[in-house]
């Protein structure tokens, strides 16, 4: 195979779970075989989302054309592409060929024919990976340098290139030749890649077809509205804009990139890039399908709409009263577009309750002024279908149970603050150093994934209720265990305790009012294992 002939559409991009192990698959199987694969097998959970929206989605979205609820639902029902709709992206796919050849000499896919740095410098192919040391940060004894880099796949090195147009950091960028708008070599302004703004929740389904399907926004586009590989060839030169509709938005540019393709003795591989600057969106959109919302009312604006980023520490879970909020007027967020269209599915039958529907939360950490990355965040978590249906009483009970585990690690924070000031000490502030509560969330992470599993079963009320009692029973077990730990390690002056303060201002911190206020606590909050008492009716 020569360079120009390296192609997506049958060169192994994809990386998926199938019957064989790990294998990677061109376009082209990666769809028309989706129903067999078991999902993407990636390197980072970040990628995930990157090639559901940099390709398979926006291939299937722009061969098949807009999908409604009634397409969208036999889809789901079909588990598979139809005959038909094989036909269909068979077609497109040898149709547009030529623009998913990796080193085309004008239209490379998702790149920038010819594009070079002043004085023809090249960065290592690691510049695309964060997961890699570059530059100043390479260890001083570490086997390759910038200038000996690592040559990858071609198909690994596009997955890179693409995650870089979604995730990249911000900061000053080398400019490319013939940018128009660069200054002393440099190009300013530039912001993190569009993913980075956001709290990512991606549907996924139990195989690969079902999680692309899951991730079809339906409805109709926009006129214009196409993947950038139906659009002009790029060149250095970048804009300011808004996207037209999902395609434009799912397969953005926000860099400039070209991948620069050598010979090894095990075949074509890639060791160097070219990156600068890409397209620039003013704001997310309002019809983002991949991300969760907060809702504020502006005298002037009326209501406005901010993406939620995730928290680092926090799971899933923590959040999964925004990803199951339906109605924002009434609780100030709302949870991702994709989320409400299978909640939709839910009310009218399309999708069974017992759908074993799994959200995929990830993000980006950026530090110092967003140009070096933190941390990544990701999570995985069952989300129980009759959860997305208001009326349900499920609904309730798995937002309790989320709550319960987190009030539980507050009582525990708590217990331990109060510890500390009854033997004179000083209390570490909130969210510093480690606090018990934390550990005692790692505890009982995997009490709440039991539940939320076991709750995609839709039991009936009788069923949920035992499955409630039995967790609060496992998380009191659990917090009280927790809390003798925090009690055996104490000195024997906590009996007594400290007195802060003078007058009628004094206050005094003994074990055993710390003890009566955590076990009131645990009362106050697993209310399955402690009903409320009954109050008695006099005469």
């Amino acid at each position: 195979m020569t360079v120009q002939e390296w192609c997506l559409v049958d060169g192994g991009c994809i990386p998926v779970h199938s019957a064989d192990g790990l294998r990677e698959v061109g376009l082209r199987p990666a769809l028309l075989d989706a129903h067999t694969y078991a999902g993407l097998a990636v390197e980072l959970p970040t990628m995930t989302p990157v090639l559901l929206r940099q390709l398979l989605v926006p291939v299937v979205l722009d061969a098949l054309g807009p999908i409604d609820a009634e397409a969208w639902a036999d889809m789901l029902d079909e588990a598979r592409f139809t005959p038909d709709q094989c036909a269909v992206l068979a077609r497109y796919l040898d149709e547009h060929r030529n623009s998913f050849h990796v080193f085309d000499d004008v239209r490379p896919f998702g790149q920038a024919a010819g594009l070079t740095h002043p004085k023809g410098v090249l960065k290592p192919v690691s510049e695309l990976m964060p997961h890699v040391a570059t530059g100043n940060n390479t260890p001083l004894r570490n086997a390759r340098t910038d200038a000996d880099p690592m040559p990858v796949p071609v198909g690994e090195a596009v997955r890179w290139m693409l995650h870089a147009q979604s995730w990249d950091t911000a900061g000053l960028k080398t400019a490319a030749v013939g940018d128009p708008k660069a200054s002393a070599g440099k190009t300013t302004g530039t912001r993190v890649g569009p993913l980075g703004s956001l709290g990512v929740v991606t549907p996924i389904g139990s195989t690969l077809f079902e999680t692309i399907a899951l991730n079809l926004p339906i409805g109709a586009r926009p006129d214009g509205d196409m993947p950038h590989w139906r659009r002009d060839p790029q060149g250095p030169a970048w804009a300011e804009r808004t996207p037209v509709g999902v395609l434009d938005l799912f397969t953005w540019q926000a860099r400039r990139i070209r991948l620069i393709p050598t010979r090894t003795d095990s075949g074509l591989h890639v060791s160097h890039v070219v990156m600068s600057t890409g397209d620039r969106m003013p704001d997310v959109p309002a019809w983002e399908p991949h991300t969760l919302w907060t809702i504020k009312k502006d005298p002037k604006k009326g209501s406005v709409r901010y993406p939620r980023r995730h928290l680092p520490g926090r799971t899933g879970w923590r959040g999964l009263k925004t990803l199951i909020a339906l109605d924002q007027d009434t609780t100030g967020v709302e949870t991702s577009t994709l989320l409400t269209q299978i909640a939709s599915a839910t009310l009218t039958g399309d999708l069974p309750v017992t759908y074993p529907l799994r959200a995929e939360t990830c993000g980006v950490v950026y530090g110092n002024q967003s140009a070096v990355i933190d941390d990544v965040l990701f999570d995985s978590m069952p989300i129980p279908m009759a959860a997305l249906r208001a009326d349900m009483t499920l609904r309730g009970s798995v937002i309790q149970v989320c709550a319960q585990a987190e009030n539980l690690a507050y009582a525990l924070d708590d217990l331990a603050k109060h510890l500390t000031l009854a033997v004179g000490g000083e209390p570490a502030p909130a969210g510093k150093g480690q606090q018990p509560g934390t550990k005692l969330l790692h505890t009982l992470d995997p009490l709440v994934r039991r539940f939320l599993t076991g709750c995609q079963h839709n039991p009936d009320d009788a069923e949920l209720d035992q499955a409630h009692h039995a967790f609060e029973t496992l998380a009191d077990r659990a917090a009280r265990a927790a809390a003798n730990e925090l009690l055996h390690r104490l000195p024997g002056r906590a009996f007594n305790g400290v007195t802060q303060g003078r007058g009628s201002d004094a206050k005094t911190y003994r074990q055993a009012n710390a003890e009566r206020f955590f076990h009131a606590a645990l009362r106050r909050h697993l209310t399955h294992l402690y009903p409320p008492a009954q109050e008695t009716k006099t005469a």
